[in-house]
């Protein structure tokens, strides 16, 4: 059975298929922008796309995962400003501590993960492109690019019901009737300390949107066939995105848009602007990396997870109650009830719920009945001669998860 997801633009259910045979899959995940430290909610929305990369491992279909970093933009500069540094320097020390939490969460390495600065000249030649179009304007010291009715009929819908999630630009506002809100940021003219490049309109930096639009192009081509991140990327980022593949490539950037659900505290979305966050690596030392993922992957992928310490050490239990097990089971020289077809069957399940709409939250409650199934065994052990094979079973879950179940290293 193929995996099926819910396209989040069209709202149809779409097969997730390479559409050529032989063919990689193309993945695009839209990375940080890196000025201060990762949150969980962070390590929650990459963890779904490398739950992807793992699945489609598992089918033996290759796929090419691309994730950008931003390592220049406003709130890099003012932090570096605050902090004494210059916004390269700043950007390279996040930067190294975001890919060190990201391996840490037990995170696959994308095939490439670009950086914004390196991209500036393709961003520029872009820019000058959709200038050429007659539809950009000039206000101020940026250049903005002004969507054409046909490609926004064929874009996400720009109403107020986005203004929960959306991320506003500078000085633009929030979704709604204003036909500003629609504008895509090219360019903007500014200085050192900013991040601040030659370009035809004199020194400034191109927009944030351009940069993955660039990067898709060279390593990918687009469409690319799978596109995600985080909820609030869907207005402006993405919807800017599309904006100016429309044009310029007469299609949308990808065939399948795919977005998690926020991680909230309180009730609030965390984001580091705000500061209403915990810090990946700080969840990661107090609870480990299985038993975050389990927390992580609990609800439904596209489900907001609100986060609380009781929530998450409930959640560890859980997990390690599991997993203790599943060890169990595979004791050399144990023996026991346990029929090694009857976890077969399970492990069937469990990729029948995952390929029924991403159901990673329907394999964890398959994973828990049959944890509960062995604990009520009175002799919790395979038969003789099954041992090798139930190992091999539970070997496939985890690395499909990501977790430690009868491994005491880490499954990969």
């Amino acid at each position: 059975m193929p995996l099926l997801v819910r396209d989040s633009l069209s709202g149809q259910t779409r097969s997730l298929t390479s559409p050529a045979p032989g063919r990689p899959l193309s993945m695009y995940v839209c990375g940080p922008t890196i000025y201060a430290r990762a949150h969980v909610g962070h390590g929650r929305n990459y963890l779904y796309f490398d739950i992807l990369r793992r699945y489609f491992r598992d089918r033996g279909q290759r796929i090419r995962h691309v994730m950008n970093i931003t390592d220049y933009e406003d709130k890099i500069t003012q932090r570096a400003g605050e902090l004494g540094l210059t916004w390269r320097n700043l950007a390279r020390r996040e930067a190294k501590d975001f890919l060190a939490d990201f391996r840490r969460l037990g995170l696959l390495p994308p095939y490439v993960t670009p950086r914004a600065s390196a991209f500036v000249r393709e961003m520029l030649r872009y820019a000058e492109a959709l200038v050429r179009t007659g539809r950009t304007s000039w206000d101020g010291d940026e250049l903005y690019f002004e969507p054409t009715p046909e490609s926004d009929r064929q874009n996400f819908p720009v109403g107020d019901e986005l203004s929960q999630h959306a991320v506003p630009e500078p000085d633009l506002p929030l979704p709604g009737s204003d036909p500003r809100a629609r504008r895509v940021l090219l360019f903007r003219r500014q200085e050192p300390p900013a991040a601040s490049w030659p370009s035809p309109w004199g020194p400034g930096a191109p927009g944030w949107t351009l940069e993955c639009y660039a990067m898709a192009q060279r390593y990918l081509g687009l469409p690319v066939d799978i596109h995600g991140g985080g909820t609030d990327l869907i207005f402006p980022h993405h919807y800017s995105e599309n904006a100016v593949s429309l044009v310029l490539d007469r299609q949308l950037f990808s065939r399948t848009f795919l977005y998690t659900g926020f991680v909230t505290q309180q009730g609030r979305k965390m984001s580091k602007s705000t500061g209403n966050l915990v810090p990946l690596g700080d969840a990661l030392d107090r609870y480990g990396a299985s038993a975050l993922r389990w927390y992580f992957l609990t609800p439904r992928y596209n489900a907001r997870l609100e986060w609380t310490e009781d929530g998450a050490g409930h959640a560890r239990s859980e997990y390690e109650g599991v997993r203790d097990r599943l060890r169990v089971s595979v004791r050399p020289g144990r023996g026991g009830s346990l029929r090694v077809q009857d976890l077969a069957d399970a492990v069937d399940r469990m990729f029948v719920h995952f390929e029924d709409g991403f159901g990673v939250d329907g394999v964890l409650d398959e994973l828990r009945l049959w944890a509960e199934r062995v604990g009520r065994s009175a002799t919790p052990g395979f038969g003789r001669g099954e041992l090798g094979e139930a190992r091999r079973l539970y070997q496939r879950v985890e690395r499909l998860l990501g977790l430690r179940l009868i491994s005491r290293a880490d499954p990969e």
